[in-house]
């Protein structure tokens, strides 16, 4: 049921309830790492997951989302282990869990590094849950053991029961492979000390196995390769399935897992590296796929490499042909409209040495290099795609400038130049010893817009110049991940000797696969608005907004545009409004007068270019029975701390004061001793913060804000760290986990500097003036998941730190990320002033505003202003510039 009003906003009115058992496919947030973990079992209301470590970790959560650290299973290691492996030192691996019995039956592996000396053993419990006074776990010793000559390697254990109510296990690693065993369905132990077992699998690198049973088919996940070694693992999953639990197994192909057979389920992609070590939990008819991978956006030291150990679940979805899927699709997409952010708000980059974002009259906002030292860092993770795609204009010069450059070093690289050595667009792809090639018998066109993309498939290679397929390589068998790219640029090589790219960039897109030609000259629809797996209370009104260009950014009409409204729940799909037509926005009502289990609606918008191609993007959003709770707060410290929503007031502690400043007015003064503002708790959730600060100096670890419960739990943001630079940091417990966002250099001194602060539950970036200066693609915390009951401005959550020496203007504090464009053009607004000398006018304005541009026009309600090209001059804080004079001329500074 739904209603439609003709009209620019667009109003959908449908039924459309979520249960309380809905959870968002939302990425997992707090204490996520974790090496090998158990299936995910549920223990009255939480969830729990078990992982290797000393003594066996924990960790558990309400909503399959947010994860809280628990207790180690064991304080001290029991006596057994050190007997039947000398080599010890208890670090238990990879445990599995099930319940039955009324009790919690928890296996684990007892092993040494690249050791046939292994054992797995059971350790019971009647409860999960640690404040319960009956959590106890006792060990009841050894399931089965292995030593040098054995068959097969005992770690690894996972569990299954079979279709006639019997208990089994499987496990093994290397040797001989992966082998199952039937346990006692009493006792979990095994059935008997020389039962058989069954070989299930082999292939040279094997572990990691484990059993799923859906309708006729056990299926068997196994992993190929290694572990333990971050973004250098080689850890990717395999599948195949029998009708028998006792096998045989076989891939899609029809070949045996004993042969070496198994389909690729998943390998390494974007930030998901080495991904292993599968369990599956299956609720209320849906499933849900448990993993670990190595996070390539996030530094691990135990590794001294890319690559830390993050567990993660995501639903899983099967083919019509009952085959598993992982769907880890994904995109970075860089429009450069005012830094390297990634629209999609995952891999977020970094513009170095200050290259200039200009206007372009057809593209807009374009990404200048200068050919100098100019480059955009991005992070790892983008590095494993398969598609690369860039809209560049090329002014020219020496050979092997770089479109991009992803890898490790100048032995392991993957690279696009507009000219080799021999004068052609080129792209090289080096894993180290072995190089492989696509190149085009001609260099990049100079000084025009060009459309330039990559595709790998992993048997060949494919390079194209505005659409059309210019080079194929039907011997490239690399794709980037044999890179284990960590470094990545655009504009720069990892030959200090190659020069810079000098020339433009209108986009540069990424994809986790290798797209068809068709796909690489479709049209690009973009969602503005409403936030791909965000959740909206019923009853609220959904606005969806976007825009389209073609495959070479050129924009598309609104007439391009089509929209589609579905709801989606358990395979049945609705169409609640559409296709229509000639809409660049409009907004559907979540209603309240009808249920569902587990839909969500779908947002598809529909882009047709010029010559009739199109494409689809689309936006899912979770309905919730919770009220929204979108607030902002701002505090203009005219007198006091009021919020002027009036409900957030603060008050000022410590003797702090509103003092008088020449280019503010009345500001927040903090002396640097003991004065301070305390917040209201809820105030201390916002992911978006902002505001003026001008910083006076003195001791490492102030605090411009803090936000937090003790010193465990905070989200702080100092000036300047113990290493000399600005640092965001968060964490709900330190003693397990802290993320932070650290800075070049300190903040500045003694100027009046806008600050912006945007969490998004994947990473976290700071801004200062505009400018992204900071970037964490693997923060995964809401300030939200720290639940500060201490708000505070000025003051740390340790007593030891010195309070802040500067004051504070115009702070604002939002429950959502905010686009920092949004923040720019409501904060960010400078004034230009004007001195007159004969023929000539100088204008200026405050250099904090250094990102944005100068535009004229001669009609202030004219659309056609256009970017004055001069280069300002900056002295004592001011940029100036001199211009002619002109009749009825109009000036303006906008943010690109």
């Amino acid at each position: 049921m739904f209603s439609v009003r003709n009209s620019p906003a667009l109003l959908v009115a449908f039924f459309c309830l979520a249960s309380h058992a809905q959870v968002p496919e939302v990425p997992s947030r707090g204490y996520v790492a974790g090496h090998d973990p158990s299936t995910i079992i549920k223990c009255k209301d939480r969830y729990y997951s078990f992982s290797t470590g000393q003594g066996i970790l924990s960790k558990s959560s309400a909503d399959k989302v947010f994860w809280s650290p628990g207790p180690q299973v064991f304080n001290s290691v029991p006596a057994w282990t050190t007997n039947a492996v000398p080599g010890f030192d208890g670090t238990f691996w990879a445990p599995d869990i099930q319940f039955f019995n009324n009790k919690y039956y928890l296996y684990y592996s007892v092993s040494s590094w690249g050791s046939q000396v292994s054992a797995i053993g059971l350790a019971t419990s009647p409860t999960l849950d640690p404040t319960d006074p009956t959590y106890q776990w006792t060990d009841q010793g050894i399931v089965i053991q292995s030593t040098n000559g054995s068959a097969y390697n005992t770690i690894d254990p996972a569990l299954i029961w079979d279709a006639s109510g019997n208990f089994w296990m499987v496990f093994g690693s290397y040797w001989n492979g992966i082998y199952l065993v039937e346990l006692n369905t009493t006792t979990g132990l095994r059935i008997g000390p020389n039962s058989p077992t069954f070989r299930l699998a082999s292939q040279g690198a094997i572990e990691a196995a484990y059993l799923y049973r859906r309708g006729n088919y056990y299926y068997l996940f196994v992993n190929w390769g290694s572990c333990c070694d971050g973004v250098n693992s080689t850890y990717n999953l395999r599948v195949g399935r029998s009708t028998s639990v006792t096998g045989p197994y076989l891939d899609r192909d029809g070949v045996n897992l004993v042969n070496g057979g198994g389909t690729l389920f998943q390998r390494a992609n974007g930030k998901f590296s080495g991904p292993g070590h599968v369990g599956i939990l299956n609720e209320e008819g849906r499933e849900w796929l448990g993993l670990h991978y190595y996070d390539a956006n996030a530094y691990a030291p135990e590794y001294g490499a890319y690559g830390r150990a993050t567990m993660e679940i995501i639903p899983l979805s099967w083919t019509s042909d009952n085959w598993p899927v992982f769907n880890n699709d994904w995109s970075a997409i860089y429009k450069f409209d005012a830094d390297a952010r990634d629209s999609q708000g995952q891999y977020s980059g970094l513009l170095k040495n200050s290259p200039g974002i200009d206007n372009d009259p057809t593209r807009g906002h374009i990404l200048d290099l200068n050919g100098t030292n100019q480059h955009v860092w991005l992070p790892p993770g983008v590095g494993y795609g398969q598609t690369y795609a860039a809209v560049v204009k090329w002014r020219g010069g020496g050979a092997w400038q770089r479109i991009f450059d992803f890898g490790f070093d100048t032995s392991r690289t993957f690279m696009l130049t507009p000219a080799s050595g021999d004068n052609v667009l080129r792209c090289d792809i080096n894993p180290g010893g072995n190089l492989q090639t696509l190149q085009w018998n001609q260099p990049l066109p100079t000084n025009v817009w060009t459309h330039v993309a990559v595709a790998l498939d992993g048997s060949r290679g494919t390079l194209y110049v505005n659409g059309a397929s210019v080079a194929t390589n039907t011997s490239m068998t690399f794709l980037p991940l044999n890179v284990v790219p960590q470094t990545n640029h655009l504009g720069r090589s990892k030959f200090p000797a190659d020069p810079y790219f000098n020339g433009q960039f209108s986009s540069f897109r990424a994809y986790s696969r290798a797209l068809s030609p068709t796909e690489i000259i479709a049209p690009i629809p973009e969602i503005a608005q409403p936030s791909d797996n965000s959740s909206w209370p019923l009853g609220s009104v959904v606005t969806f907004s976007g825009t389209a260009t073609d495959f070479a950014d050129v924009p598309i009409a609104v007439t391009g545009l089509t929209w589609t409204v579905k709801f989606i729940e358990a395979g049945t799909t609705n169409t609640i409004f559409g296709p229509s037509n000639n809409l660049a926005n409009g907004s559907f009502t979540l209603s309240n007068d009808a249920a569902t289990t587990n839909g969500f609606c779908q947002i598809a918008l529909t882009a047709t270019d010029s010559i009739g191609r199109r494409a689809t993007n689309f936006a899912n959003i979770y309905p919730s029975t919770t009220a929204s709770t979108n607030w902002s707060a701002f505090y203009a410290f005219n007198s006091g701390a009021h919020d002027s929503s009036n409900r957030f007031n603060g008050t000022l502690l410590g003797g702090a004061s509103i003092q008088n400043d020449s280019l503010r007015g009345n500001v927040l003064n903090l002396s640097g001793s003991s004065q301070y503002v305390s917040l209201p708790m809820g105030v201390g959730a916002a992911q978006t913060i902002s505001g003026w600060v001008k910083w006076r100096g003195g001791n490492n670890w102030q605090r411009i804000f803090d936000f937090g419960l003790n010193t465990q739990q905070w989200f702080f943001l100092t000036p300047k760290d113990g290493s000399g630079v600005m640092q965001l940091g968060i964490t709900a417990d330190s003693t397990r986990y802290n993320q932070i966002i650290q800075t070049d250099a300190p903040f500045p001194l003694n100027k009046w500097t806008y600050v912006t602060v945007v969490m998004n539950g994947r990473e976290g970036i700071l801004y200062l003036n505009g400018t992204a200066v900071g970037v964490n693609n693997s923060v995964n915390l809401f300030p939200g998941d720290v639940v500060a009951n201490r708000v505070y401005l000025g003051r740390s959550q340790f007593p030891a730190d010195a309070y802040f020496n500067g004051q504070l203007d115009s702070l604002y504090l939002n429950s959502s990320a905010i686009s920092p464009n949004e923040m720019m053009s409501v904060f960010l607004q400078p004034s230009i002033t004007a001195r007159v000398a004969g023929d000539q006018v100088t204008l200026s304005w405050p250099d904090w505003a250094s990102a944005m541009q100068l535009f004229t026009s001669t009609n202030l309600s004219a659309d056609n202003w256009t970017e004055v090209t001069n280069s300002p001059v900056s002295s004592n804080g001011v940029f100036s510039v001199t211009l002619p004079m002109a009749a009825t001329r109009f000036h303006r500074l906008q943010w690109p």
